[in-house]
């Protein structure tokens, strides 16, 4: 029985490049079956409008530009990985800004957004200068982002760092990034 190749689609969302959270990101990235495609996108690379909402007084246009280049991305992809820092016990502003924009892709008339999402796989990555609960509102969120548009949870990959390449320092983060993804063999 052939299983349907995985596509992971990395939303690298930080502001400083090669911080703490994507080193942890690249670890748990290098322990994946060479089989699986993986595609890597620096959202600040690829900014996006600011979202308006559009619900009750207006149409949502196709995406263009960066929108367009991200939302192919995410429905070509099976596992999307949100890989942000923990900023205010939260996503950092361009990971937000780009859920933010799902809102629009739903109600974008022939995109069946939802449809396209359903069944996928959602993982998230952060490191933080404090404690592992500190990180508990921002996994709150993606499950219940999940749980929407009824895609699997993966799970948070949690790593503690500030300073430049603290995460080196984590090891216990390093040794769970290992089998971080060891459960996509089970769907």
């Amino acid at each position: 029985m052939n299983t349907p190749a995985r596509r992971f689609l990395f939303l690298l969302s930080s502001t400083r490049r090669l911080g703490n959270t994507e080193q942890l990101a690249y670890c748990a990235a290098h322990h994946l079956p060479a089989h699986v495609e993986q595609q890597w996108l620096y959202l600040p690379d690829h900014p996006l409008p600011d979202f308006m909402d559009l619900r009750h007084s207006g149409v949502y246009s196709p995406p263009s530009g960066n929108a367009r280049l991200l939302l192919e991305a995410t429905m070509q992809a099976t596992d999307l990985v949100l890989v942000s820092p923990l900023y205010w016990y939260s996503l950092s502003v361009p990971a937000k800004q780009y859920l933010d924009h799902w809102s629009a892709w739903l109600r974008t008339p022939g995109l069946d957004f939802r449809t396209e999402m359903t069944g996928k796989t959602l993982w998230a990555i952060t490191a933080s200068s404090g404690a592992r609960p500190e990180a508990q509102p921002l996994e709150d969120s993606l499950k219940l982002s999940a749980a929407h548009m009824q895609m699997h949870w993966g799970g948070l990959l949690f790593g503690t760092g500030s300073r430049p390449n603290d995460i080196q320092l984590d090891t216990k983060a390093l040794h769970r990034a290992k089998s971080y993804f060891h459960s996509i063999g089970e769907r």
